[in-house]
């Protein structure tokens, strides 16, 4: 992809939802933009049906499974990472890894081997739509295997499973190799954490009451942080009921996904299971022994799921609104571009030459390639695609440096640093993020831009300012 940093990024990511919405942009001619929108939260709602077969059939009733359900549709790590426009690829990796595990289980369980093409099938597609979705589902086989099938015909069908997934996928993979090389495959996966980099988070979702967050930062909303403290808190309780009870299944599986990954989104598909176990088995029963001669069990189960259900509901409303803090000091889904973004990018294709490059301040940089079609000279997007894991961290730093700048010397030195000479720069007006953390741009560095010698102001609306760097001012300019 050429317009992705000043040097480009390998095209090496996993083709099959990128293929797809080309021909659905081709079929039904629904612009990219708006498929990335409202796509993924259809498929996103989509998934909790394997989810909800899963649940029925690893918990054994229809009531857990419709609880563990309901607890994984409000965990705001569910909606977090697949409903945005972000999700375009996650989205449809979360419905195929969780599919892929419902077949999975129903294989190793009932060791009927009419499920393993099916399994073969939903690997192969996570696989060719996102690398860390194929590990959460390879680690699920390999939970229901050693769980349910520890024979030799068991490791025979998850190891026939794992290969004719490998097989079946080497028109991406081997063709990745064959143009770059395998370090550039090695390079993602010790990105964002790498394989294995989890256990941190899953120390904190278990022992401390940031379980299945993602770093929720102090919010002014009390009430929301009381109620978010609570949700956490339950699966919490369940892993604990669950090791005393020695069901070690749920909390081994949760370690080890948790362990492998450290990202919330996987946990929480665990954790929702973990959640509907405590409340039905362990929180129902006692409670009901306690209160019997107030309630009947039948009563208190209904009182428990009303509060539960409020519970959750409120959680998710907070959250989707934003009126509970998940990035630091920034609403919870905060938004990338915005219609000024949008008007600016679009003004660009029309009325910039295509050999310009742009240093774009702010998450505006993700899209700017895409609907202004011109380049981005710094940013980590499809970086960790690139041999070395540390021209990712090289991207990651610069583009916050330079999306947090507050004068024009700053910028300077910081665009010097990059070893880059872009020719414009993208400054949005107001509140704008970095990685989904809320920034206010300064009025300051605005006005001291428009006095400057060096940048000349070419286009402005109410949310955006481009300005042209004048062709004589050097990259190590104040360097």
């Amino acid at each position: 992809m050429p317009q992705y940093t000043a040097n480009g990024v390998p095209f090496a990511y996993p083709p099959l939802v990128f293929y797809s919405l080309s021909a659905l942009h081709g079929i039904l001619g629904v612009d990219l933009f708006t498929l990335s929108r409202y796509l993924p939260g259809v498929i996103t709602i989509a998934s909790l049906v394997p989810f909800y077969l899963l649940s029925k059939l690893l918990l054994q009733t229809p009531k857990r499974a419709g609880l563990a359900s309901f607890v994984l549709a409000v965990t705001p790590a569910f909606v977090r990472w697949h409903f945005s426009a972000g999700g375009i690829v996650r989205a449809p990796a979360f419905f195929f890894s969780l599919a892929g595990l419902y077949t999975a289980l129903r294989l190793f369980k009932t060791g009927s081997r009419r499920w393993i093409v099916p399994t073969i099938v939903w690997f192969t597609l996570t696989a060719l739509t996102h690398p860390e979705y194929t590990v959460f589902l390879t680690i699920g086989i390999v939970v229901f295997t050693v769980t349910y099938a520890p024979t030799v015909r068991g490791f025979t069908d998850a190891a026939l499973v794992g290969i004719c997934g490998v097989i079946l996928t080497v028109p991406w993979w081997g063709r990745i190799i064959s143009i770059y090389s395998l370090d550039n495959l090695v390079s993602a996966s010790s990105t964002h954490g790498g394989i294995g980099g989890g256990l941190g988070v899953v120390v904190d979702a278990v022992f401390t009451q940031q379980q299945l967050s993602a770093g929720i930062s102090p919010s002014p909303n009390l009430f929301g942080v009381v109620l978010l403290s609570l949700w956490y808190a339950i699966p919490a309780a369940g892993v604990v009921y669950l090791l005393a009870d020695r069901r070690l299944f749920l909390p081994s599986w949760l370690l080890l996904v948790g362990g492998t990954t450290g990202e919330t989104r996987f946990i929480a598909v665990v954790g929702s299971l973990v959640t509907a176990v405590f409340i039905l088995d362990g929180a129902v029963p006692w409670i009901a022994q306690r209160i019997e001669p107030v309630l009947s069990r039948q009563h208190t189960l209904t009182a428990i799921l009303l509060v539960l259900s409020l519970l959750g509901a409120n959680v998710t409303t907070l959250y989707v609104s934003g009126s509970v803090n998940e990035y630091e000091g920034s609403n919870s889904m905060p938004s990338f571009i915005d219609e000024e973004d949008y008007a600016a990018m679009q003004w660009v294709q029309r009325n910039i030459e295509p050999s310009a490059e742009f240093m774009v301040i702010g998450d505006a940089a993700e899209w700017f390639p895409y609907l202004a079609n011109r380049t981005n000279v710094v940013g980590p997007w499809g970086v960790e695609w690139e041999r070395s894991s540390v021209a990712y961290q090289w991207q990651h730093t610069a583009y916050q440096r330079i999306s947090t700048v507050t004068n024009v010397d700053d910028l300077d030195k910081n665009i010097a640093l990059t070893e880059t000479n872009p020719d414009y720069i993208y400054v949005p007006k107001g509140a704008y993020t970095v990685y989904g953390r809320k920034y206010k741009q300064q009025r300051a560095f605005i006005t001291e831009l428009n006095r400057s010698n060096e940048y000349q102001q070419v286009y402005q609306n109410r949310g955006v300012v481009i300005y042209e760097r004048k062709p004589d001012i050097p990259a190590s300019n104040n360097g």
